[in-house]
């Protein structure tokens, strides 16, 4: 369950307009979220009435051996869950500097058969539902709980999640007590165990898996544990109900959230 002022990711910011053209060395582009962003997403001021996590993103396909990708930033905007490829001679992949490069994903969707997968498809289909603090059951959005009450119906961060494991595997987290945030990830193995989930490495995550935050991630200091969400790859894509200003199920990035990843994840089977 996240609290309304919990993690808030401040870079993600959507309440200005985007979509305006935009012109960057590599060429023209337009100004978007840099999560949202398949190319290259330049830090300097080119969407310069934006927030800083709105820049202007140049998308150029590029393909490698067979492979499609989008040429992106070795420096800037990494290549994450993917592979970059510089390309063996002229003509380059990718125009400019030797820091543009191809990006290969190997896994442009999630794989359809396992469980994480399948959580990840069903909490997709609440994009753009309202943020409700204590908000969710397996039934569905529910309304915000003291005492951050707002008059919404919806998610918060934890609901979200337990919400879209019922709906696909049937079992009720809410009554398991493991609805809250905390109690989740610092719940025993023997306990995970039994509801079909277990802890792996962060650096091993991959899409369907559940991401926590809390900085130093203390289960001595369990409040300190106070937002989840659900990967999107094995990068830094992920779905979640941030908190109450967001007010919005939606993508967010883990590099610019605000906060460090705790260093497990729970996955789900």
């Amino acid at each position: 369950m996240a609290a309304a002022a919990g993690a808030s990711p401040m870079d993600q910011i959507f309440e200005r307009a985007v979509g305006d053209k935009c012109s960057a060395p590599e060429g023209s582009g337009t100004c978007k979220s840099t999560s949202a962003c398949n190319g290259i997403s330049y830090p300097q001021p080119l969407c310069p009435h934006d927030p800083d996590d709105i820049q202007c993103c140049v998308e150029i396909p590029c393909t490698v051996s067979g492979s499609n990708g989008f040429c992106r930033s070795v420096s800037n905007n990494g290549c994450s869950g993917g592979t970059f490829h510089p390309g063996t001679g002229a003509p380059w992949p990718c125009p400019g500097s030797d820091d543009i490069q191809c990006c290969i994903k190997s896994t442009q969707n999630p794989p359809s058969g396992d469980v994480g997968a399948k959580i990840l498809a069903k909490a997709l289909t609440a994009a753009g539902t309202p943020y409700a603090w204590g908000g969710g059951s397996c039934n569905g959005p529910s309304k915000d709980q003291p005492p951050y009450q707002y008059g919404e119906t919806g998610y918060d961060c934890s609901g979200l999640l337990c919400w879209a494991v019922c709906q696909v595997t049937g079992r009720d987290l809410f009554k398991a007590g493991l609805r809250v945030t905390n109690s989740m990830y610092c719940a025993s193995d023997a306990t995970l165990s039994a509801h079909g989930m277990q802890k792996v490495d962060y650096a091993q995550r991959r899409a369907g898996d559940a991401v926590f935050f809390g900085n130093a991630c203390n289960c001595a200091q369990r409040s300190t544990i106070h937002h989840v969400g659900i990967m999107m790859d094995s990068g830094t894509r992920m779905w979640n109900a941030p908190n109450d200003q967001i007010n919005k199920v939606l993508e967010s990035n883990i590099a610019t959230f605000g906060e460090k990843p705790c260093p497990k994840v729970v996955r789900f089977s």
